[in-house]
């Protein structure tokens, strides 16, 4: 039996092009929703697989985010690899952050694994098939209220395949895919999000 796709929302509090990180043609979410223990509970990245959608929802302070009703991020999960996993593939190897490089540099999420369970244990999810907005974050239809997260944590059993389907349908249909804008918080010429739709 073909095991059903999820999608996974969440607020995007601090916007600032490290978690998601859309630089160098890859979407990738390796430095928030992820557990930092083994003692905590598993969050998006360690439930998520290959095929599941994951979206980013503004959050309240435009300063550092979209603000409410906006969709910051969306992506279709590629590939999951382990923390040690992307750091050891030269394919990213544009991900691993450079003290005094470009911005897309600076805010590279591959550091190097400091110990087993990080190696092991956390994971990142990587997409070829992204939408992010940042800056230009879109509003959410009034078809889809339900898409917004407001608060911490995360929903997805609140969103069956035949919703899920008619969000990603409407995105392919009215968005252009890769990155559409800077960070909300990218300190050269960021003007913040605007808060209204």
């Amino acid at each position: 039996m073909m095991r059903q796709r999820k999608l996974y929302s969440y607020v995007v509090q601090h916007d600032e092009g490290r978690a998601p990180n859309p630089y160098f043609g890859v979407c990738t979410l390796c430095r928030c929703k992820f557990r930092d223990g083994p003692g905590k509970p598993k969050n998006v990245v360690e439930l998520a697989k290959k095929g599941d959608w994951i979206v980013g929802t503004g959050g309240a302070d435009a300063r550092k985010s979209a603000g409410h009703r906006k969709v910051v991020f969306a992506m279709q999960v590629d590939k999951k690899l382990t923390r040690g996993e992307y750091y050891d593939d030269p394919r990213f190897a544009r991900k691993r952050p450079l003290k005094n490089g470009t911005y897309a540099q600076k805010k590279g999420d591959n550091e190097r694994p400091k110990n087993p369970f990080e190696r092991h244990d956390q994971f990142v999810l990587i997409s070829r098939h992204f939408y992010y907005f940042g800056a230009k974050a879109i509003c959410i239809p009034e078809d889809f209220p339900r898409i917004e997260k407001k608060g911490p944590g995360f929903k997805t059993s609140e969103f069956d395949p035949e919703y899920i389907s008619r969000f990603v349908h409407w995105l392919e249909k009215n968005q252009q895919p890769g990155r559409q804008g800077e960070p909300c918080m990218k300190p050269e010429g960021a003007r913040g999000c605007k808060l209204s739709c």
